[in-house]
């Protein structure tokens, strides 16, 4: 789900752009000048044989009195940069969790890839609709949590959806509009109602020879959800996980009440100031077509898919889900971004602890909803 997150810490005053796709690769500088002890450490990478990047930033006192210094870690991960931001007494706590955090990431991709042949997922396209598929323990959870959100949004969420994903990355290369036959075929293949999961053997049964999942819309936000709870599993509760656009935040750094996070709507180029929301214990995700589009016929189309369509959003638009988990935000992103908006909104509302704010551009101009719980230093911008 692209979009672009700045985070701004209530005690350091570090900025930091993290937009979906771009490789950056190293972690962020402090934004104000002042005196900060800071070094670099390289840290060898398991397998893929890229550079971890440890910046210390800043030293403060935890509530116990305990000292802790502030490091930033990033890496690539499931197409795009995976960011990690915590508090820990030394460096080597810290190099060890993020290290193992990026391993945890590391895993998952192997799981839930669909670029992967050799994936889990991609094995269950192969022989899931030749007998049950034995599935692990996370593609399970994922899958089920996907077929939760896919009833709950009547399926504008779709993990099925992935006949129509190949047809429009093809788009995005060739410029051309899918052919209607193709699209048609594809069609056939997309309802999350062919999928039948048992929970007691713990299997996967794809009713549909030919049928191909799509853990895009919801892979990143479990990912980072994974990655957070192994950092507080170690001790270390003061911490962010980034994820593309999907952001797991755990406690707020020491003395500050919170994280800063700027949300970069669709309608920033246009004078609109980033909204701003202190967060701790929470998750936020969002969905836009700022980074991952196509034009055809004068056209612009999102990444994004509608199941019942089979076509890509058309305009530009922007949705910012927050919740407590960022699997829940991640899904819903998509799902909310399909559905109209009052009908995205009533879900919205149903939901415990969710919130939702959107940006649409319609012939009028700019137009920004959100839910009732939706925190008003962005609601106040309309």
């Amino acid at each position: 789900m692209p979009g672009c997150h700045r985070f701004v810490d209530g005690g350091s005053g570090l900025e930091l752009n993290l937009p979906r796709g771009t490789c950056c690769g190293t972690a962020g500088r402090p934004a104000s000048s002042g005196r900060r002890g800071s070094y670099r450490a390289m840290l060898r990478s398991w397998g893929s044989r890229l550079d971890l990047t440890l910046l210390l930033l800043t030293c403060t006192l935890s509530a116990d009195g305990a000292q802790l210094k502030r490091y930033e870690y990033s890496l690539p991960r499931m197409g795009t940069i995976f960011h990690i931001e915590l508090y820990a007494p030394d460096d080597a706590t810290a190099s060890r969790a993020a290290e193992a955090a990026f391993a945890r990431a590391e895993e998952l991709e192997q799981i839930m890839s669909d670029y992967r042949e050799d994936s889990e997922l991609m094995r269950l396209a192969r022989e899931g609709a030749r007998a049950p598929f034995p599935a692990s323990n996370d593609l399970y959870k994922v899958l089920a949590k996907s077929i939760r959100i896919s009833e709950l949004s009547h399926g504008a969420f779709d993990v099925t959806v992935g006949p129509l994903v190949a047809l429009w990355r093809e788009a995005r290369t060739t410029g051309r509009f899918p052919d209607a036959s193709d699209l048609a075929k594809a069609k056939a293949l997309v309802d999350y109602k062919f999928v039948e999961l048992d929970s007691t053997r713990h299997t996967v049964f794809l009713k549909r020879t030919g049928m191909k999942l799509d853990l895009g819309a919801i892979g990143k936000g479990y990912a980072a959800d994974q990655m957070l709870a192994l950092l507080e599993k170690r001790g270390l509760r003061h911490a962010m996980v980034v994820a593309g656009g999907e952001v797991a935040i755990g406690a707020p750094p020491p003395g500050a009440m919170g994280w800063k996070v700027a949300i970069d709507t669709a309608d920033a180029k246009v004078g609109k100031t980033p909204c701003t929301l202190v967060l701790h214990d929470a998750a936020l995700s969002t969905s836009g077509d700022s980074k991952q589009f196509v034009e055809i016929n004068g056209k612009r189309y999102s990444h994004v898919i509608n199941p019942s369509t089979g076509v890509a959003l058309e305009g530009m638009a922007s949705t910012t889900v927050l919740a407590r988990d960022a699997t829940t935000t991640d899904a819903l992103g998509t799902a909310l971004s399909i559905l109209p908006v009052a009908d995205g909104i009533r879900l919205a509302e149903s939901l415990p602890g969710v919130a939702v704010y959107m940006v649409r551009q319609t012939e009028r101009g700019w137009k920004r909803y959100s839910s009732r719980r939706f925190p008003e230093s962005c609601v106040a911008r309309n």
